[in-house]
């Protein structure tokens, strides 16, 4: 692999990694605080966005083009695939969300293998199953009393939005990302979609009462930076910038690291127990991962002038 693909990498599954702390993060916030979910959502968008845009000073868009694209990502993506994932997990259950969101991988390879994105063969059919099995036994689908997952109307409904959002920004983003860069389609992005979920977000937010207890509202502060800053600016922006260089079904397999992490984060600062077959699951993700990033040379990379072809073509 080129050293631009293993940075690629590496920081893909340093953000991933950012992913999961940040879920148990906010999963200390829902289920412990009672944190607004859309107050959230609204907070890590906005807040992102202006701290990228005073520190980065990146352009206004100048192109209509170029601006339609960006709305549709940030709606259709960055809103779409964060309110969704949220809403299945209250309206079933984080495993659910977990899984359901996972399906974004399969859609993505799929495209990217009929349109040519991605040379595909047999260690990448490997690679997408073990990732999925892994996955399913992580999240703790199955156990002593065989499958058991919850899902309700609206959970499978959301879960599966998400997926399609997921998947959307990562195959929508390349031509942008190489074009104007990560950090500035993330500052602008995370701008228009805190503006979309100000509404409904502030109004959550007004309605919320912070505990009386003064070392709470310190924890439930330095809960919402972290997610702001590790979980939104740094997760989505490592995840981004790994587009430039590998096709998007490399960088969703990397990403399978969130759900491992996130279970590490559970078990250590939740007090959750972990069944010996999520450990086993955990093994399988990881086994995807060293898969992926040991591909022999010219496999499932696209080459350097196809690259910059679709990056001409797409923006």
């Amino acid at each position: 692999m080129r050293p631009s693909s293993r940075t690629a990498l590496l920081g893909t599954m340093t953000g991933a990694t950012f992913w999961g702390l940040s879920g148990t993060a906010s999963q200390a916030l829902f289920q412990i605080y009672h944190f607004p979910v859309l107050g959230l959502a609204c907070i890590r968008m906005a807040i992102s966005g202006l701290i990228l845009l005073a520190f980065l000073r990146p352009a206004v868009p100048q192109s209509r083009t170029v601006f339609m694209r960006l709305l549709a990502i940030a709606i259709f993506g960055f809103v779409g695939t964060q309110v969704m994932y949220l809403v299945a997990i209250q309206y079933s259950n984080a495993p659910t969300a977990t899984l359901l969101q996972f399906l974004f991988l399969p859609m993505v390879a799929s495209y990217e293998a009929l349109t040519g994105a991605l040379r595909w063969s047999k260690r990448w059919s490997a690679i997408l199953a073990l990732a999925a099995v892994g996955t399913l036994l992580l999240i703790g689908a199955f156990s002593g009393e065989g499958f058991q997952i919850l899902i309700t109307p609206i959970g499978l409904v959301s879960g599966l939005l998400a997926a399609v959002s997921a998947a959307y920004y990562s195959l929508a983003s390349r031509g942008i990302v190489r074009e104007k860069g990560p950090w500035w389609l993330l500052t602008w992005g995370f701008i228009i979609g805190g503006i979309v979920t100000s509404p409904l977000g502030l109004f959550s937010l007004s309605r919320y009462t912070m505990p009386a207890v003064h070392d709470s509202q310190i924890f439930i502060i330095g809960l919402v930076i972290f997610v702001v800053i590790f979980g939104t600016m740094l997760a989505f922006g490592l995840y981004l910038s790994g587009l430039r260089h590998l096709p998007a079904t490399e960088i969703g397999v990397v990403a399978s690291m969130e759900p491992i992490a996130a279970s590490i984060a559970a078990y250590v600062f939740l007090g959750n127990v972990l069944h010996p077959v999520q450990y086993v699951g955990g093994g399988i993700i990881l086994l995807a991962v060293i898969l992926t990033a040991s591909k022999p040379a010219g496999t499932g990379e696209v080459s350097e002038e196809k690259e910059l072809h679709e990056g001409r073509t797409e923006t």
